[in-house]
């Protein structure tokens, strides 16, 4: 079920002894850090979350982000859709100390007073989702960009160009 208004905060330990699913929808504007990444903060992240305690009496989540999110091309310095698709399997902990003891198939994350804010995760799982670098399909660019970011010279192939030690080959010859 599809529910438009996600919890600010939550205890991942009631949730996950409620074994409770959380599915819903955030507005990319509500997440600050994200937006100054990207060319357009318009869209949603959907958000599906299972929480359990798993058989070492940890508290879990697992699920799904995803989002489609724009980022400035670096061909064409234009706007270029990119879909984000983050899995989770996160493992709620009290401190950093108890993030070191957590198997590696959890990422940990950090409960502040026994709770989490649910944006400030989602936001953080966005951010590490984002390409490092992101380009249109070529047919997406401006075509006066794509001229420009060619990998071939900028000189027609069928130029000769003056080797420049034929000069020097010359001077050789005369001298022989």
């Amino acid at each position: 079920m599809l529910n438009d208004t996600l919890p600010k905060y939550f205890d991942p330990r009631k949730y996950a002894a409620q074994e409770v699913a959380l599915e819903g929808r955030l507005p990319l504007s509500v997440f600050p850090e994200l937006s100054a990444a990207l060319a357009s903060n318009e869209g949603d992240a959907l958000i599906h979350l299972n929480f359990r305690v798993d058989e070492d009496r940890r508290y879990i989540a697992t699920g799904s982000i995803t989002a489609t999110v724009q980022v400035e091309c670096q061909r064409c310095l234009e706007a270029a859709p990119v879909d984000l698709e983050v899995d989770l399997c996160v493992c709620f902990v009290y401190d950093e100390d108890h993030a070191k003891n957590i198997p590696s198939d959890y990422d940990p994350v950090v409960m502040t007073d026994g709770e989490v804010v649910l944006a400030n995760m989602v936001e953080q799982e966005l951010l590490l989702a984002l390409p490092i670098v992101a380009y249109h399909e070529e047919s997406g660019c401006n075509p006066v960009a794509l001229k420009y970011a060619s990998s071939t010279d900028d000189a027609p192939d069928d130029e000769n160009k003056p080797n420049p030690f034929s000069i020097l080959a010359e001077l050789k010859a005369k001298k022989n």
